[in-house]
């Protein structure tokens, strides 16, 4: 990372996140992520054997399967390290993805159907950077809809969404000059 020098210390614990999203010969997208906890230290478990130093704590993971509007066609959800066992119990819930449109109120869908004990804390969080690998896996066919928009004058989804995207920002004077506002 391009941050300042630390001081000394000594590392406990490692999460690594990982998000792919591939385009699929029958015109949807498949989205995958995968979550991988590990510890530095030796961790007594509550039901198993202790689990050494390195060793997967928590090893979870996704397949979303979504179509050009950001519908969620297809889910998959998987936990195959937990630190009890009810942890494999979660993963079918998830299949209530099925229907939702990634965009506006998606993190708010998703607390209310996966929130507490209705859901696993490391699965519904693998959701969030699912859904912006969506929309960086599907931005060549969103770049069409860029143009269309243009040529429509159509508002742009995008507009006021993200700093970049403000409506008085260079993004917005550039290529929906229609919508941009200098302030």
């Amino acid at each position: 990372m391009n941050v300042t020098e630390p001081v000394s210390r000594k590392l406990l614990h490692s999460r690594r996140i990982s998000c792919d999203g591939y385009q699929r010969e029958d015109g949807l997208w498949d989205i995958e992520a995968e979550l991988v906890d590990t510890r530095s230290y030796d961790l007594p478990r509550f039901f198993e054997l202790d689990l050494p130093a390195g060793e997967v704590l928590h090893g979870m993971g996704f397949r979303i399967t979504v179509d050009a509007d950001m519908v969620i066609r297809q889910v998959e959800a998987s936990t195959r390290h937990g630190p009890v066992p009810d942890c494999r119990d979660i993963a079918a819930t998830y299949g209530q993805l099925v229907g939702l449109t990634i965009g506006q109120g998606f993190s708010a869908a998703i607390k209310k159907l996966f929130g507490g004990r209705r859901g696993c804390t490391h699965l519904t969080e693998l959701l969030i950077p699912m859904a912006t690998t969506a929309y960086q896996t599907i931005w060549r066919q969103s770049w069409e809809t860029v143009r269309e928009q243009n040529e429509t004058g159509e508002r742009p989804p995008l507009l006021d969404s993200c700093h970049s995207y403000r409506s008085d920002g260079e993004v917005i004077r550039v290529f929906w000059p229609k919508f941009y506002s200098a302030r």
